[in-house]
């Protein structure tokens, strides 16, 4: 049981705030990938030589608009890591903040050279993954804080939502190894169920497609465990939605192919899918002390799902 005195209002804003921001520098940065807009800025920081600004059209708009709130995101980060010092006898908290931190220079310096000079296939895996670990991070910082003081239970749903974070930021950093110039398998989303022929090794891309078949089935445990908990039901039927959106969307792209607009929901909704499921996993974990009658609630839900 974690003891720490609760927290004020405001710390457990900004930690929701740096959450949100880094979940939303990601979503962001997949939307980038699902449609070529790196490219529609060609300069860094501004988007071209001598202009700050991109010109009005939707690739070099998005692009831009991922640079501003990446950029939002590390200031967020760090006033959350300086703040979270104050609650040093909690790690989870007080740790966390700093690998979101480091999460997020990383992806950010990788950002620029992408732009710059370009990345080679290890520094664009590396970069990927800095940024799930960051939204991982500041997300479970988050939630962990606002349930202080707390109680942690292993749970099915929480051990099955962790599990499926792992293998699913597994398979996202391998796609980068599998992907061939311009594909999707790239971007933040699922195999497309069927070897593609631009991509890399067979056996790679068979081996992501088992990783996502085994994050899938760890979804829909914690899925079909956390609708039974009152407190967990609304975001574990929030993930089944997006994973039934997730799988229908990559049946049609095996179907039919894809184009901007689908390789853009395919990477946007995988991305919402993390986000939730580490939503999840967190708040099956964390449950807030027993200090009241709902305390105690809480505590008698967690139990009765262990």
């Amino acid at each position: 049981m974690n003891d720490s005195p609760t927290p004020a209002t405001a710390t457990v804003t900004l930690y929701r705030v740096a959450a949100v921001l880094t979940f939303a520098a990601v979503a962001l940065g997949s939307l980038v990938c699902a449609t070529d807009s790196s490219a529609a800025c060609p300069n860094w920081p501004g988007c071209y030589v001598g202009q700050l600004m991109p010109r009005v059209a939707l690739n070099p708009i998005i692009e831009f608009v991922h640079r501003v709130v990446a950029v939002s995101t590390g200031p967020a980060l760090l006033a959350a890591a300086l703040v979270g010092l104050r609650r040093r006898r909690d790690l989870t908290v007080a740790v966390l903040p700093w690998v979101a931190l480091a999460g997020a220079i990383a992806a950010g310096v990788f950002g620029m050279l992408a732009i710059r000079v370009g990345l080679t296939t290890a520094q664009g895996a590396t970069d990927l993954g800095a940024s799930l670990i960051a939204m991982i991070a500041m997300t479970t910082a988050a939630v962990a804080l606002a349930r202080t003081p707390r109680t942690t239970y292993r749970t099915v749903t929480g051990t099955s939502a962790w599990a499926a974070v792992g293998t699913l930021w597994l398979v996202h950093v391998t796609g980068v190894f599998a992907a061939g110039k311009g594909s999707l398998t790239r971007c933040v989303s699922c195999p497309v169920w069927r070897v593609v022929p631009i991509d890399g090794p067979v056996w790679l891309q068979g081996a992501r497609m088992v990783l996502a078949v085994v994050a899938i089935a760890f979804v829909v445990v914690a899925v079909v465990t956390g609708v039974r908990t009152p407190r967990l039901r609304a975001t574990a039927v929030v993930a089944a939605a997006l994973l039934v959106i997730e799988l229908g969307v990559g049946l049609v792209i095996l179907a039919r192919g894809t184009n901007p607009a689908l390789s853009s929901v395919y990477a946007l909704t995988m991305v919402c899918l993390l986000w939730t499921t580490t939503l999840l996993a967190g708040r099956a974990t964390f449950v807030p002390a027993p200090q009241d009658g709902g305390g105690h609630r809480f505590v008698e839900e967690a139990a009765a799902a262990a």
